[in-house]
């Protein structure tokens, strides 16, 4: 890409996503689209992004990019679940940091080692998820073993 391009997609992601970047005005932007529709963005080798139409993911296996946004600790018992697509529900959360309000992108990680599981995006204010003690708080977007973790391979 050029810098010009590389300089309106990195914007067009930090606003999407309401983050920002460390980056230097020569940061460089590339994309591969490995399968129709889901491009992924990596940012000066550093930060891997997931593209579908105009809206933006972490990837799972971008340690930088993860390290951005609000982490949601689970229980050993919620990982197998999660790693099946499923939500993350209140009683399988041990500790979450502050995201505000509701729509936010989380990093979901395990609870022991800290590692990323996945990535969802939340159901609920961390204001309410503090009262909560049932239902589910975030919906899972992207998890370990998903279809775009098996795309990336093909990268």
């Amino acid at each position: 890409m050029s810098r010009h391009d590389s300089q309106e997609l990195i914007a067009k992601l930090q606003s999407s996503l309401s983050i920002t970047l460390e980056l230097g005005h020569s940061s460089q932007a590339s994309c591969s689209e490995p399968s129709e529709g889901v491009i992924f963005v990596t940012l000066d080798e550093r930060y891997v992004f997931i593209q579908k139409g105009d809206h933006f993911i972490p990837f799972l296996g971008s340690q930088d990019a993860l390290a951005l946004f609000p982490s949601v600790r689970v229980d050993e018992g919620a990982i197998k679940f999660m790693l099946n697509g499923a939500d993350v529900m209140r009683p399988g959360v041990r500790s979450y940091d502050e995201w505000g309000d509701a729509d936010r992108t989380v990093a979901v990680r395990e609870e022991k080692k800290g590692r990323g599981i996945a990535v969802g995006k939340t159901l609920i204010t961390s204001a309410e998820m503090a009262l909560l003690s049932k239902g589910p708080c975030v919906r899972n977007i992207h998890h370990v073993g998903d279809r775009f973790w098996t795309l990336y391979k093909e990268v």
